[in-house]
């Protein structure tokens, strides 16, 4: 895929390189539709992205739509003798501060990764304004943030499940991104047809208990018919097992070695995350087992229909050793 980061940074060598500077430093990203153009400012060296719009400009109501945010300024301009793009009218994303340049660029890069990838007949509007949409809430929330060691344990899970689920399917498409709900709040984290598969870790594995979030979890509906818990036994470590950082790139080299829309849909669920992944490379987990149980209709749950009136967000904890009954067997919570 297309390395924005990369282009921007040999453009600023060019530019650094050169006795006499333009007021703005041009490259051609692509092509193909939409043509876009990455730009640096040569006086402050901010990043722009332009869009081609082709010949007919965007409504005022639709550039006033756009998500916006603190350091980013959108505008439509109109290029009467450009080569071969005379009287076509561009969408700009700039850069309006010099500080910030690192997550100005992952924004940009995702913005024309979307724009590559964009299923036929989306329009380009639509794209963008999904996209940006998507940052101005990560923005609003606080940007990065670093996950509890709890969230990096259920995460850690959760990447361990689907690494398990490419490795048993190495030759089809890594659809089990599109089932993954858990960084979306869905209520279980990765849900096909009418099955749910729930990710928890334990710390230690004779004391074999897990932690159910509220009353609603582990509810079997008619959308929902059956739901497995998938147990990872973890031990974290400074020095033995694998990182959340090495991990999600193990994950993602397999995803893009099949399809680049699913990596796409890969990272930004990560963004959803507030996942930084260069904060995570000093901990790490050692697997020691993964056990597999059917949450049937005996299974042991508090449910919403079980608790006294007025009393709701119930958590509690689930004691394994009294589960043996509903143990199941790995692979079956594979079979399809």
């Amino acid at each position: 895929m297309l390395n924005l980061k990369l282009e921007y940074e040999q453009m600023i060598n060019e530019i650094n390189n050169q006795s006499q500077q333009e007021v703005y430093k041009l490259r051609v990203l692509t092509a193909e539709n939409p043509i876009l153009f990455a730009g640096v400012d040569t006086a402050s060296m901010t990043r722009q992205l332009y869009i081609d719009l082709g010949f007919e400009s965007w409504e005022t109501d639709q550039l006033k739509a756009l998500p916006k945010w603190r350091g980013l300024s959108i505008q439509i301009e109109y290029y009467e003798k450009l080569a071969l793009l005379r009287g076509h009218y561009f969408l700009v994303l700039r850069q309006e501060a010099e500080h910030g340049t690192e997550i100005f660029e992952v924004v940009l890069q995702n913005v024309v990764d979307h724009l590559l990838l964009r299923v036929e007949n989306e329009s380009i509007f639509s794209v963008i304004y999904k996209v940006l949409e998507r940052w101005r809430v990560f923005f609003q929330k606080g940007g990065y943030r670093k996950l509890t060691e709890e969230q990096q344990r259920g995460l850690f899970g959760e990447l361990w499940y689907i690494q398990d689920w490419l490795n048993r399917f190495p030759t089809s498409p890594p659809l089990i991104i599109e089932q993954w709900e858990g960084p979306t709040s869905g209520r279980i984290d990765f849900k096909h047809s009418k099955r749910g598969v729930e990710i928890k870790t334990a710390l230690n594995k004779l004391n074999k208990t897990i932690k159910i979030s509220n009353e609603n979890q582990l509810r079997l509906t008619n959308a929902v018919t059956s739901i497995y818990l998938y147990v990872c036994f973890i031990e974290p470590s400074k020095t033995h097992g694998i990182s959340l950082y090495s991990l999600v790139n193990e994950v993602r080299k397999k995803i893009a070695s099949r399809s680049d829309r699913m990596l796409l849909k890969f990272n930004d669920l990560l963004e959803d995350l507030r996942f930084k992944e260069n904060d995570y490379t000093d901990d790490f987990f050692f697997v020691d087992k993964v056990e597999v149980y059917e949450a049937a209709a005996n299974f042991p749950r508090i449910l919403q229909e079980d608790l006294p009136k007025g009393i709701s967000h119930v958590s509690y904890s689930i004691d394994l050793t009294h589960c043996a009954e509903f143990e199941r067997k790995v692979e079956e919570v594979f079979d399809l």
